[in-house]
């Protein structure tokens, strides 16, 4: 696969101060926010979304919810020490190069926390740890592993990142990923456009109080009605389809997203996931978007669909060699020591099932 890269962007965003960022919040919202012609908050232009700050709180950080401006610092003096250090690895002890295709220098994570100055982008639950899932949410998650870690008979199995059908943080909802943590955002009086970097994936978003498709109407990101509270957009997305798997989602997630402009450079996005069938309760996250004047580029993903037909046709090679392998699933999805968990799962489940007969 080829992939675009944003590593050499440029310097790293600035931060406003820790006074302000500390009492931000969807109701903290500067006096003053850019309004279109018609009136609206402005949320038009390309916001950067990277972040370094932890997707769940990380066990250090306990019950401490924010950083203060100096240990926000050390953080990040830390994790930029730390990719330093996996770059100087011996060949061989790296990024992965063959597993996943590229190493570090094509990686673009950022270089700072969030401007929230949380401890993770998880908010609620208070612990900064996203809920338990369900047993239907383990087993859904397991069958997917078991698919993706074996020889592939054909396209479907293997996962939609692979087959450049969704990005992995384009969402929605959207998280800071590996790169292409940019978006733009256009405004009419009756809709929102949102275009993301990754796989130049696009929504737009109907204002005009119009209801959602039929429950049998099912999406790869779901299906998006807006609506204005106050001076904050309120997006909510449901009907995605039973492959769409956001940390361990269902088809049946109701995703409420909330966009706020908080000044001239910064966006507050948070999100809300619904999903009872899958997690013990909802959860919600937070990032502050930057105000930047880079370009989104050009996304090409496996260009012609090249890489999808080398990987059947490396695995018709193997089955003609009479192997079986389980190590198809990316390390950075647990490998196959996770395909083999997952596959171990499964048969205590048919397992259980068979002696409750």
């Amino acid at each position: 696969m080829t992939f675009t890269s944003n590593a050499n962007r440029g310097a790293p965003f600035a931060f406003a101060s820790a006074v302000a960022v500390v009492a931000l919040s969807a109701g903290a919202v500067a006096a003053e926010i850019p309004k279109t012609s018609w009136g609206a908050p402005d949320l038009q232009g390309t916001w950067d979304f990277r972040s370094i700050t932890p997707f769940e709180r990380p066990q250090e950080f306990k019950d401490k919810a924010f950083l203060t401006a100096e240990e926000m610092a050390a953080w990040e003096e830390r994790t930029r020490k730390g990719r330093e250090a996996r770059r100087n690895r011996p060949p061989g002890e790296g990024q992965g190069d063959v597993d996943v295709g590229y190493n570090a220098f094509w990686l673009d994570r950022g270089e700072k926390m969030t401007g929230t100055m949380r401890t993770s982008l998880v908010v609620d639950p208070p612990d900064g740890r996203i809920p338990a899932r369900t047993e239907l949410a383990k087993r859904r998650s397991a069958e997917r592993y078991a698919r993706w870690g074996g020889v592939p008979a054909g396209p479907e199995d293997r996962n939609p990142l692979e087959r450049c059908i969704m990005g992995f943080n384009s969402g929605p909802p959207m998280n800071p990923g590996a790169y292409n943590n940019f978006l733009e955002i256009f405004q009419t009086p009756k809709h929102v456009a949102i275009l993301n970097e990754m796989i130049n994936d696009h929504r737009i978003v109907p204002l005009d109080g119009r209801g959602h498709v039929p429950e049998n109407v099912r999406l790869w990101k779901g299906d998006s009605r807006g609506r204005w509270e106050g001076d904050t957009l309120v997006v909510t997305t449901k009907n995605f389809t039973k492959h769409t798997n956001f940390r361990g989602s269902g088809p049946n997630m109701v995703l409420v997203e909330r966009f706020t402009r908080n000044s001239e450079d910064t966006l507050l996005y948070e999100y809300t996931v619904n999903d009872p069938e899958s997690f013990e309760k909802p959860w919600s996250v937070a990032v502050e978007m930057q105000n930047t004047s880079d370009p989104l580029l050009e996304y090409a993903c496996h260009e012609g669909n090249r890489a999808m037909t080398l990987m059947l046709s490396g695995a018709r090679m193997q089955e003609q060699k009479g192997k079986t392998t389980d190590d198809w699933l990316a390390t950075w999805h647990g490998g196959s020591n996770a395909v083999k968990a997952a596959e171990e799962q499964l048969k205590k489940e048919a397992g259980t099932s068979e002696s409750e007969k």
